[in-house]
């Protein structure tokens, strides 16, 4: 249990100088839906998941007819709702376009004090590898799974998907991997097993 975090350096304008500033920036583990909440609400009451949806639909349904209706809503122990509104001029700039663009929400002080309760985990940014150093990763996970998608070399790298794609492109070109597959099942092997599937 608790928040994990990662220390980010702040970046500054082009020019501007002074000491180094940094943030700190909470990382999602996972996101719970609702069919996971309406089991955490019945495992501490009486009532069934299903009540429980029923009543957090309603919930939602009666918070967007009040804002519809120009009312703004203040639940005091989880914070205050109200519209966002987008304004947009003409070309000519003689006219203005008004739409709901989307809805503010402002924390409560009671839940706030909560999460400032709350454990908070600083997890170390791994060191970046170098591009040898995620071949020779690659290699060895191909020699004993076989083959290797763009997500599971993300992954085993530490790396972004856009440097996964490059790299296995680049690998590719030079014939350390065949690609197999296409579209969305995309997959990477060594050339020796590309001969022997064919």
């Amino acid at each position: 249990m608790g928040i994990r975090f990662k220390i980010h350096e702040t970046p500054r304008p082009k020019g501007r100088k002074g000491p180094k500033l940094i943030h700190a920036r909470a990382l999602c583990d996972s996101t719970v839906k609702m069919d996971h909440l309406c089991k955490m609400i019945c495992s501490r009451s009486t009532i069934s998941s299903a009540d429980v949806k029923a009543v957090l639909d309603s919930f939602v349904w009666a918070i967007g007819f009040s804002l519809e209706s120009g009312q703004h809503v203040e639940l005091e122990e989880l914070g205050h709702f109200s519209p966002s509104l987008r304004t947009r001029p003409s070309a000519d700039g003689k006219k203005i376009t008004v739409t709901v663009d989307s809805v503010n929400f402002r924390c409560s002080e009671k839940l706030k004090e909560e999460l400032r309760n709350a454990e908070l985990k600083h997890t170390k940014t791994p060191k970046k590898l170098t591009f040898e150093e995620r071949e020779k990763r690659m290699l060895d996970y191909l020699e004993r799974n076989k083959r290797i998608t763009t997500p599971d070399y993300a992954g085993l790298n530490g790396c972004s998907r856009y440097r996964a794609t490059a790299d296995l492109k680049l690998f590719t070109e030079k014939n350390v991997v065949s690609k197999i597959g296409g579209g969305t099942h995309v997959m990477y092997v060594l050339p020796a097993d590309n001969e022997e599937t064919k």
